[in-house]
């Protein structure tokens, strides 16, 4: 299993275009009906809206999946663009939701397809696109001169992050490790005998500049 580009959190976006508002979110979702969920929430909470047009990318084992819709606005003028936000950002497992109070004053296809591309990557920039590895949580126990000594040998959020650490007498932590750097981490345990044990498989996950 590869790493994924995806959001950190939800964003939130928008722009006003010649009167009209046009209002973008995005979200991390890691199924099909996780994204209709958050476009039927956000269809519900800008019910008094003109277009609620969306776009989303899952990428399941061995295949992906987009969708997307113009929401009653001319063909390839909202749904496509919006698409075409996530895949310039290379991001997956995400929907992105733009919603246009309409203005009064018609932008055409080629501004609506600017406006709608723009409000939703500004919302896609918002969430803070991130790394998703495939990881393995360490449950580990140490002196906190041996802990001085791992945090100045591994970098958090690169090679570790802190899921939780308690410290007292000893540092007792809960790490999450990148796959790749479990075995040189482990090493470092094992050399100093210091306990350590493996907890659940989870995502790795490290914010991209």
């Amino acid at each position: 299993m590869s790493c994924k580009k995806s959001l950190l959190e939800p964003g939130h976006f928008e722009i006003n275009v010649r009167r009209s508002r046009f209002v973008g979110d995005g979200a991390r979702c890691e199924c099909e009906e996780e994204a209709k969920s958050f476009i039927k929430s956000l269809s519900q909470r800008y019910a008094n809206a003109d277009h609620c047009c969306w776009a989303y990318r899952i990428s399941l084992q061995g295949r992906e999946i987009a969708n997307y819709s113009d929401a009653g606005e001319p063909h390839g003028s909202a749904g496509k663009p919006i698409l075409g936000a996530i895949e310039s950002l290379e991001l997956t497992d995400v929907v992105v939701v733009v919603t246009r109070y309409f203005g009064g004053t018609k932008l055409g296809v080629r501004g609506l397809i600017d406006a709608y591309g723009e409000t939703a990557a500004g919302a896609l920039r918002a969430g803070k696109p991130a790394l998703y590895c495939p990881g393995l949580e360490l449950v580990v126990e140490m002196t906190y001169s041996q802990w001085n000594d791992f945090i100045r040998l591994f970098g958090e959020d690169k090679d570790y992050s802190v899921r939780k650490v308690d410290y007292s007498e000893r540092v007792f932590a809960s790490l999450a490790v990148q796959e790749k750097n479990i075995e040189r981490i482990m090493g470092f345990l094992e050399d100093r005998r210091i306990f350590h044990k493996s907890g659940e498989e989870l995502s790795f996950v490290s914010p991209v500049e």
